[in-house]
């Protein structure tokens, strides 16, 4: 694992303890299931949803070369990465 993908599995993490632990359910308890929102942190694009009642984070990386998207990794608390 590259030092960039361990920096965004770092920044995927913090959000989804935020998100997923006491301090986040007012934010969850606002979404409806399949229910998403995007944010600017980091420098990184994050899409953060509501999936089986559990945040997911989405990171949304935009190919420097481009302004099209070229990688998506998306993480949750079943499994750090999918």
């Amino acid at each position: 694992m590259s030092e960039r993908e361990k920096e965004l599995n770092k920044i995927a993490q913090l959000y989804l303890n935020y998100l997923n632990g006491p301090l986040g359910k007012g934010v969850m308890a606002h979404l409806q299931e399949g229910e998403s929102f995007t944010i600017r942190a980091h420098d990184e694009l994050l899409r953060i949803s509501k999936l089986q009642g559990k945040a997911t984070v989405r990171i949304l990386q935009e190919n420097q070369s481009s302004t099209s998207r070229s990688k998506q990794k998306t993480y949750s608390q079943q499994s750090n990465q999918s």
